[in-house]
């Protein structure tokens, strides 16, 4: 019989508490067991001295004690640890945009019967959301509609959410880690990730910062296993993205002669109503884009300390967000930060930007336009500051400069700072504090200079247009701005 006193999810410690010479069990055996002594007697010398293992967490630091041996570890074989999941699978998942995010053969990880093309699912399938917990919890948000494979494929109202998740070290087709979905309070029967003819034990088969490959069976409406194998991908969309805050380029909390009078650092888990209001729809936005703007969580949302703004396909057009802070937060001069990180791609282009704060009444250009940082997403490496006035279309005028990452680095990869100094009849604009480019008062060519008025903000992205163009088929979705926070100083 082999015992071992120990906290919940961590391995058998492999040793015989029974150390009487005739194998009888004595007091000893039941202190071992106990560990009312701090001690077991690992070596079986009938004496618990400084050869035996400690029962204290402490013995697992290696450092302090190199040559005990690890006595508890948790499901990743980390020493005294606590895991209950793999750091990299906690967050929100969606299924990928990419050709083969879904791929079903009679054998395991093949794609003989059937793979998905570029952007090939259903809207119900691209909205789907997957989250795994610190705490070893797992819900899903299928948005009220799933497509159903066992109703012709066809949208179908789903309002369960959530699964008990048991997750197995090892324990998948080919010895990688596996989790298992059961039901939760009886409202999910059948509970699943990807697709409802798809199994609830899952292997996963590939796991990074961005990627969630799964593999599982194929099975029936009683969720009784069939013949056939599914294999999903999945792209993240919140919690650990594996970008945390000092990836990239820093900005300063402070600078000197200047006061913090504004910010949004986006904490919480909602988008401030105080701060930001959306524009809506589809009407081309003078530049012939094809996105339609939403105030759905779908495009925009706050969590971990970010903004994340999100264009999608979505059947055959576009939904993407565009915020505004136009009558809430309005500012005349100082410096303006904003740390983010691009997405990229053939027809993507994100703004960070303001207008003046009569565009309401006045209109544009008129009002003023002063372009922060965009990005036409073909140029992932470049970005573009620029203003823009005159007091009519007709004799509209712009001029603007632009900044390239050495190297051949995107802005997709990492945050940076994206800056304008306003004062008064002048303005310069910086990446990463590098100025690159400025203009003043006696540059507007005969045009009324709009800049001494106050601005609002816009933070959004659009899917195509004239200047970037259209999505093709290297574009993938979905696309992804994130906003660690904008901050206004001034003197």
């Amino acid at each position: 019989m082999s015992w071992c006193l120990q906290p919940w999810a961590q391995t058998d410690c492999g040793y015989q508490p029974d150390v009487d010479p005739d194998w009888a069990i004595g007091v000893t055996d039941i202190l071992a067991i106990l560990g009312l002594f701090g001690e077991v007697d690992t070596d079986q010398d009938y004496i618990w001295d400084g050869d035996d293992l400690c029962t204290d967490i402490e013995a697992c630091n290696y450092t302090a004690n190199p040559t005990e041996e690890c006595l508890y570890e948790d499901s990743f074989g980390v020493c005294g640890g606590e895991g209950l999941l793999p750091e990299l699978l906690i967050g929100s998942w969606q299924f990928s945009t990419a050709a083969g995010a879904v791929k079903v053969g009679s054998s395991p990880y093949s794609d003989e019967w059937f793979s998905s093309p570029v952007n090939g699912l259903q809207n119900a399938q691209y909205d789907d959301v997957y989250t795994f917990h610190e705490d070893g919890s797992f819900t899903s948000d299928y948005n009220g509609l799933i497509i159903d494979a066992f109703i012709d494929y066809s949208e179908q109202v789903y309002m369960c959410g959530g699964a008990d998740l048991t997750f197995s070290p090892g324990a998948g087709t080919s010895g990688e880690d596996a989790f298992t979905l059961g039901a939760t309070g009886g409202a999910c029967s059948c509970p699943f990730m990807g697709t409802n003819d798809g199994g609830t034990t899952y292997d996963i088969v590939e796991l990074t910062p961005t990627t969630l490959v799964i593999h599982t069976y194929t099975d029936n409406a009683s969720c009784q296993q069939t013949g056939g194998y599914f294999t999903y991908t999945f792209t993240r969309v919140n919690g650990n993205t594996g970008v945390v805050d000092g990836d990239g380029y820093q900005g300063a909390d402070s600078y000197p002669g200047m006061t913090l009078v504004w910010s949004d650092e986006f904490d919480g888990s909602t988008i401030n109503s105080n701060n930001w209001t959306y524009d809506l729809g589809a009407s081309g936005w003078g530049n012939n884009e094809w996105q339609n703007y939403t105030s759905s969580a779908n495009n925009s949302s706050v969590a971990d300390g970010y903004l994340t703004i999100t264009a999608r396909q979505e059947g055959g057009g576009y939904t993407s967000a565009r915020m505004k802070s136009v009558d809430l937060q309005e500012f005349q001069y100082g410096r303006i930060d904003f740390r983010a990180k691009m997405p990229e791609g053939q027809g993507v282009w994100p703004a960070l930007w303001m207008l003046g704060s009569n565009f309401p009444e006045g209109g544009w250009p008129q009002c003023g336009e002063i372009d922060v940082m965009e990005l036409v997403g073909h140029q992932p490496g470049t970005v573009h500051g620029t203003a823009h006035w005159g007091s009519s279309w007709n004799v509209h005028q712009y001029n603007g400069g632009q900044i390239s990452l050495p190297g051949g680095a995107k802005f997709s990869e990492a945050f940076h700072l994206f800056s304008i100094v306003w004062e008064a009849n002048n303005i310069t604009w910086y990446m990463d504090d590098q100025p690159y480019f400025s203009i003043n008062s006696a540059q507007m060519n005969g045009q009324p200079y709009p800049f001494n008025a106050s601005f609002f903000f816009i933070m959004n992205i659009a899917v195509g247009g004239n200047w970037p163009g259209y999505p093709d088929a290297t574009t993938q979705f979905p696309q992804t701005m994130v906003v660690d926070y904008v901050r206004v100083f001034q003197q």
